[in-house]
Order: C-alpha cells, then sequence, then structure tokens
C-alpha cells in the first residue's frame, strides 16, 4: 500500500491528479500509516474464533446467527456485540438520515463515481487490497463482478433509510457481517502467511486488511465521493452535505470496527483521504485489475457500458496519467463526448433539485425504488 512519497511540510500545496489541496496539521504522516498497517480489529478476530469453535460444535454454518444465538452466554461474543450494538454519543441520527438522503439524490452520479474512481481509481492501486483478492480468488472476471455487485448491495442497504442502519437494522446486520467476513479473511491469510512461506509479504503490505485498509475503505465510500467522485461528474457538495455523509461513514466505520476518530468531521475525512491517497500507487497487478474491472462493468445490466466509454470515464475521472499508469487504452473522440454528455445530464439534473425541492423528492423516491435490490 505505502509508496515511496515521502510526508510533505505543513503548508505545502499538493497536487495529485485533479486534486489539489494543502498539506496540514490534520493530515496524517507516512510513520502513523506504516504504523496503522500492523494494526487491526482484534476484537474482530477474537470474536471470530469463538465463533468457529462453537461452530464445530453445533454445526451452525452463519456466523451471524451463532453470534445472535450465543452472545449473551459468551464473555467474547458480548463484548462484541455490545460494542456493534452501542450507539456512540456523537451520533446524531437526524444528520445521519440527511447523509443516507444525499446519496439516492445523486444516485446515479455516485454510481459512476464507485465505479469509475472507487474501482478503477482506488483498488487497481492499492497494492495490500490486490494482493487479498489474488489470495482469496477475487481476481478473475466473474468473481469480481459479483464481489462488486456485493459491496454495491451492501451500500443501498446502508442507505436505504434511516432504521436500516440503526442497530438490528438490515444495513447494520450487513455491516457487522462484513465485519466478521473481513475477520475471517484476515484469520486465514494469518495462518498461512505463518506456515507458508512467501504467501503474503507482511512486511510489505502489514496485516491483511489491516486498520490502514479499513480506513482506505470509508475513505473511499465516505470521502471520495464528496471531494473526488463528483466534482469531476460537474457536481459539488455544500459544506453540509459533506458533514452529514461523512457522520454517515463515521458511524459505518464504527460499527465495521475502523479507527473512526479520523472521521469525525469532514476537514479531517478530507485529509485523512488525501494522506491515503498520497502513498497509493500502481502494482504489476494494476494492469491486470484494471482490465477485468473494465469487463466486469460492461457485464453489468441493464447499461451495458462499452469499453471505450467506461475507459474514457475512468480517464476523465481519474485523471490521464492514471489511466496510463494502469494499462486503460485511450478511447476517441467520441466516447469522451459522450461521457461529458452523461456529466451535462447529471449537473442538469441537480441544478434542477437545487431549485425544485419535489422534484428533488421525487428523484429520490424513484432512485430508492429502482436500485435498491431487497434481500432474499
Amino acid at each position: 500500500m505505502l509508496g515511496d512519497k515521502i510526508t510533505p511540510d505543513i503548508g505545502e500545496v499538493i497536487q495529485l491528479g485533479h486534486h489539489r489541496f494543502t498539506w496540514t496539521e490534520d493530515h496524517i504522516d507516512r510513520a502513523t500509516l506504516q504504523k496503522l498497517q500492523s494494526e487491526y480489529d482484534v476484537l474482530g478476530n477474537s470474536a471470530l474464533e469463538r465463533l468457529q469453535e462453537i461452530q464445530l460444535a453445533t454445526g451452525e454454518k452463519d456466523l451471524f446467527t451463532t453470534l445472535r444465538d450465543n452472545y449473551a452466554t459468551d464473555d467474547t461474543l458480548s463484548a462484541f456485540w455490545t460494542e456493534t450494538h452501542t450507539v456512540p454519543e456523537w451520533v446524531n441520527w437526524a444528520q445521519i438520515d440527511r447523509g443516507q438522503r444525499f446519496f439516492y439524490k445523486h444516485m446515479a452520479a455516485n454510481f459512476v463515481g464507485f465505479a469509475l474512481q472507487g474501482f478503477m481509481g482506488e483498488n487497481t492501486t492499492t497494492g495490500s487490497t490486490a494482493e487479498v483478492l489474488v489470495k482469496t480468488g477475487g481476481f478473475s472476471t466473474r468473481v469480481l463482478l459479483r464481489r462488486l455487485l456485493e459491496t454495491f448491495q451492501w451500500l443501498l442497504q446502508v442507505t436505504k433509510d434511516i432504521d436500516a442502519i440503526k442497530p438490528g437494522g438490515e444495513g447494520h446486520t450487513a455491516t457487522i457481517r462484513v465485519r466478521l467476513l473481513h475477520a475471517s479473511v484476515r484469520h486465514r491469510m494469518m495462518k498461512l502467511a505463518a506456515s507458508k512461506n512467501g504467501y503474503f509479504d507482511l512486511q510489505k503490505h502489514g496485516v491483511p486488511i489491516n486498520n490502514a485498509d479499513s480506513m482506505h475503505s470509508i475513505a473511499t465510500f465516505g470521502c471520495n465521493p464528496i471531494w473526488l467522485q463528483l466534482p469531476r461528474l460537474g457536481i459539488t457538495p455544500t459544506s453540509q452535505e459533506a458533514e452529514d455523509y461523512m457522520a454517515l461513514f463515521r458511524y459505518v466505520g464504527y460499527v465495521i470496527g475502523t479507527p473512526h476518530e479520523p472521521f469525525r468531521s469532514a476537514a479531517k475525512g478530507k485529509a485523512c483521504m488525501e494522506s491515503i491517497e498520497m502513498i497509493l500507487a500502481p502494482t504489476d497487478k494494476s494492469k491486470v485489475l484494471g482490465h477485468n474491472f473494465i469487463e466486469c462493468l460492461r457485464n453489468i445490466p441493464p447499461l451495458n457500458l462499452s469499453r471505450p466509454f467506461i475507459e474514457a470515464g475512468t480517464r476523465v475521472i481519474n485523471g490521464e496519467d492514471h489511466g496510463k499508469l494502469i494499462g486503460i487504452s485511450k478511447p476517441g473522440l467520441l466516447s469522451y463526448c459522450q461521457f461529458y454528455g452523461l456529466c451535462f445530464t447529471l449537473r442538469g439534473m441537480t441544478l434542477v433539485q437545487k431549485f425544485s425541492p419535489r422534484f428533488e423528492n421525487y428523484l429520490v423516491a424513484v432512485s430508492i425504488l429502482t436500485f435498491y435490490v431487497k434481500k432474499s
């Protein structure tokens, strides 16, 4: 995950692709990020080990069901359940509700940003993420598509409505399931790394799904749309929208076992995102991963986007240099025009919402009905 860049000086102006910012005291230095690579969700791992022991005795296969049925009689599981179901005093449900509404207000734009910047921009340049995908069989196009859709499904669940993210809601439960899944992957990979020489480079990548990785994930979902994705599509969120969206994903980060203090405000979250962006760098697997992501995006109905359109969008959002680094072909002018046409449409929808609350309410309602896929 860590590149070769040194930590900038306070007040230094940094240009990362299209994004320009000033390094401040809120930013996280390289040494701290390196330390975070060796730290992870210890309680999640402990709970996972206890759940596996219980499952060996009972035959139950589902981790969350095992947790729900046994937390009251087990100290470790009780501690895990209490942490995930206790609402911190800093949570403001009205603000989180506004954060969820913001997601659906810009649903189409968020989907584009999620696919082209979140996956094509972030995951292709995160060495530890690529390594985990490889080791868990997630490098193939078929598996990547499934994981992309599962991730988007989870995102829809945590943003559906306020009851969904409150303790006991489907988004809250889904987030705990993700936390247990991360613990399971981490536990298995750490065991294999200890017994199989060369399986996973702990020195280079840190612990699988470590705290730095988890913070990067929360930044990708909660920060990147505000500062790296929507602005490139012609949409500028307000400062209040940034605070609301950050509040939503700070709480999600808390439930999923991520250090959440770096996301306690929009300014802090932005600085955290920028700190991590400074150290991302393509690896020898980036080109393969980028190619496979494009194949995944091409196969998603009903859009079935063309390869040149995805390539143009990737280069517009992430920058031409990034496209070259991950081996994305440069498409023709027509594809760029088509993508900018989409941006123009999304910008127009935003302007109409600004002057017509009725249209905004309609758009939010339609977005929820259209894109929310209820878990069967």
